[in-house]
């Protein structure tokens, strides 16, 4: 079970400080992939890997979060249960309450839970996960690799110039 979740794409905030994984199974390997997944993304913004598991128990998710190894110097030191919480208190719809008591259990470095899916996925909405960064004004957009080569070579025999007609002077 676990070698065949361990390769479950990660989705981001947009921020990139949280990775996500969706898993569906009825063994109890979310922590175990949560802690592999840790020692294996490396970003100057991520602050928190959690791993979902939908089919643990019926209605509820259980999820583990730990945080990854390029974060564990940081200073000031990530707080997972922190992270957790002030992200249910975006909700102005009761959500912590919802959450329950079994939300964001654990050590400030190894945290998790289990909650009912939709208290998950209304976290994971307010989380903005899977949805991509914002462009910022300043960004310049990348330009095309035909673009690139029409700036770098300007073409000076076009059809245009072929079929001017020259006149005596």
């Amino acid at each position: 079970e676990v070698e065949r979740h361990t390769h479950t794409p990660p989705k981001f905030t947009p921020d990139g400080h949280i990775a996500v994984l969706r898993i569906s199974s009825a063994a109890q390997v979310h922590p175990v992939i949560a802690t592999r997944w840790a020692g294996h993304l490396n970003s100057k913004a991520l602050e928190m890997v959690m791993v979902a598991n939908f089919g643990y128990l019926p209605g509820m998710v259980n999820f583990s979060c730990r945080i990854p190894r390029c974060a564990r110097s940081r200073d000031p030191p990530i707080n997972i249960i922190e992270s957790l919480k002030a992200a249910a208190d975006l909700s102005t719809e009761g959500l912590t309450e919802r959450l329950g008591r079994s939300f964001a259990r654990g050590h400030k470095e190894a945290s998790g839970g289990i909650v009912p899916v939709d208290a998950f996925e209304e976290l994971m909405t307010l989380l903005r996960v899977g949805e991509k960064p914002e462009k910022k004004e300043g960004d310049a957009t990348t330009p095309t690799k035909k673009q690139k080569t029409i700036e770098t070579t300007p073409q000076k025999n076009t059809l245009g110039n072929y079929f001017k007609v020259k006149t005596p002077d």
